[in-house]
């Protein structure tokens, strides 16, 4: 059955009214919830006699004010309209909108108008989407993930938001009585979306080959770095091919140069930072590598749309 509870801020102590959505996929590692607004009110529709049983309700504060999560996100617009502020853009969602959000975009969803809106989210873990690229064996799916500006947006026909709503809706409702059958389920739901949504066209698929392993790898490397101070020189340091070849290749199999690749992973990285410590923004230019502070600044900006103080002082209201 499922069951519609209002959603509002609770003072209680009691921690079971205060768990959000990222320690329910501690255990889960995926989840659907369902949501519907109206009239300036927040309802969360899901199967809430097992979510309290595991000791979780859902905190639909943070669907009104700035934030970002820990885990990848897949939002459905079945009914309604919403506005949705991303890294600096806002874009007004018609029905059948169907959103693919990173767990470093900064947003948050508003209604649009006092009428009913009804949306789903497909939430996934880190682990869960790394297992999911690595079965899919397509790195376009990914490069055009992590490179995309603003979180993935596609239209869905009438007919595939139906569809696709009732597949959410019953992964919510098996999350009440078979959790283990709930996340088989979304993860192939996942995988579905990921390939037949965000493959680039036939056209670009069929003109751009697969990259060779060792440049696969050495992205693969590179992306789990922890330092990257001098991530240039370590990065032609890795490969054994000459600089210009390394350019080359990146160019050819990703559509972007080596400094491209490097300054995105530390915008990233400088996002983080920002929003997990208060080490100052010239320290993390610095950490990371940027020679230039402006430079950090504009390359920042061209990613959210707001500078890095702007974009702390976004997380810190979350």
């Amino acid at each position: 059955m499922l069951y519609i509870c209002h959603m509002h801020k609770n003072n209680n102590a009691n921690p079971v009214f205060s768990v959000q959505q990222e320690s329910f996929l501690k255990s889960s590692r995926t989840a659907v919830f369902l949501y519907l607004l109206q009239d300036g009110a927040v309802y969360a529709m899901n199967s809430f006699p097992h979510l309290q049983k595991l000791g979780f309700l859902l905190e639909a504060e943070e669907l009104h004010s700035m934030h970002i999560h820990e885990f990848y996100e897949i939002i459905l617009l079945a009914k309604g309209y919403l506005l949705h502020e991303v890294n600096g853009s806002h874009h007004t969602l018609p029905p059948g909108s169907l959103v693919f959000v990173r767990p470093y975009d900064l947003h948050r969803l508003l209604p649009v108008n006092s009428e009913r809106t009804v949306f789903a989210s497909l939430a996934l873990s880190s682990s869960v989407i790394k297992e999911i690229m690595s079965f899919l064996c397509a790195p376009d799916i990914m490069q055009h993930f992590n490179t995309a500006p603003e979180a993935p947006h596609v239209m869905l026909s009438p007919e595939d938001t139906r569809g696709l709503m009732l597949q959410m809706e019953n992964i919510s409702n098996e999350q009440a009585v078979s959790p283990a059958s709930s996340t088989l389920m979304a993860r192939v739901l996942a995988a579905q979306l990921f390939a037949s949504r965000l493959l680039p066209s036939a056209r670009s698929a069929s003109a751009r080959l697969p990259a060779p392993a060792w440049l696969q790898k050495l992205r693969q490397e590179a992306e789990h770095w922890t330092s990257l101070g001098n991530a240039p020189q370590r990065l032609h340091q890795s490969c054994a091919c000459h600089p210009s070849h390394l350019c080359k290749s990146f160019q050819r199999y990703y559509d972007e140069t080596p400094s491209d690749f490097i300054n995105r992973l530390r915008v990233l990285k400088a996002a983080h930072e920002l929003k997990e410590t208060d080490v100052k923004v010239a320290a993390i230019a610095a950490e990371l590598g940027f020679e230039s502070l402006s430079h950090f600044h504009r390359l920042f900006k061209r990613r959210y749309g707001m500078t890095p103080a702007a974009y702390r002082r976004a997380c810190d209201r979350t």
